[in-house]
């Protein structure tokens, strides 16, 4: 794996809009190791936050929970609370491989309170555990315009993320820091703040680790761009 237990990512999220450029908030990746039910797993946590200055603009305060065997990232369950401006959504998601089904709750504050029972399959990710297995694919044996798909669970729906190899590029942060990194890429999928058919690049550090230290997306007004800080 080229994650373990114990690690943190920190990232700035920089909100750049025609000259307006602001670090707006941040955003937290982490891995930790548990037995749930009965089993090794990961849990992975991850926080998103607007910056308190900027909150009277738009206000962010996000949390994901997932839980996955660690023998092979099989989702076992996956919790999402967000508020974003006056949008909330709090989702649960409950991977039962035995009966091959997962039983989605999802409420937010469009639709309301609603369930949702979907055929359970091997290979299907929630959003958050996606992350950590696209750290695995092998970069380094990756030819430019090689792809890679991958299913994952979106509010109840089950999307096919195609990511896109586009090669080696070195990449200096804010900080001046620069990595040799791939440059990876996929297409969005539309949401609160994103557009559809518009895409999102990711530069991945030249490392067994893989970490993402930069990512690059278009949103409905403006856009937004994610460093690693530590």
């Amino acid at each position: 794996m080229p994650f373990k237990s114990g690690e943190k990512i920190t990232y700035s999220a920089i909100y750049k809009w025609g000259l307006i450029e602001l670090d707006a908030g941040r955003v937290e990746f982490s891995v930790d190791s548990l037995v749930k039910d009965q089993q090794a797993a990961y849990l992975f946590k991850s926080t998103g936050i607007s910056m308190p200055k900027y909150d009277w603009i738009y206000k962010v305060r996000d949390t994901f929970y997932s839980y996955a065997l660690v023998k092979n990232l099989q989702p076992i369950y996956y919790e999402r609370h967000t508020s974003e401006g006056d949008y909330k959504v709090q989702n649960r998601s409950f991977f039962h491989k035995e009966s091959e089904r997962i039983i989605l709750h999802l409420n937010n504050s469009d639709d309301g309170f609603r369930t949702k029972n979907i055929k359970w399959k091997k290979g299907l990710f929630d959003l958050q555990t996606a992350v950590y297995y696209a750290r695995m694919l092998d970069a380094e044996k990756a030819q430019i315009g090689d792809t890679y798909d991958i299913d994952v669970i979106i509010d109840g729906e089950v999307f096919v993320i195609t990511i896109l190899y586009e090669g080696k590029e070195d990449i200096t942060l804010s900080n001046k820091k620069t990595y040799a990194c791939h440059r990876i890429s996929t297409q969005l999928i539309e949401g609160t703040i994103f557009k559809s058919h518009q895409r999102i690049t990711i530069w991945v550090n030249n490392h067994p680790q893989q970490l993402p230290v930069r990512v690059d997306a278009p949103i409905l007004v403006g856009k937004v761009r994610a460093e690693l800080l530590e």
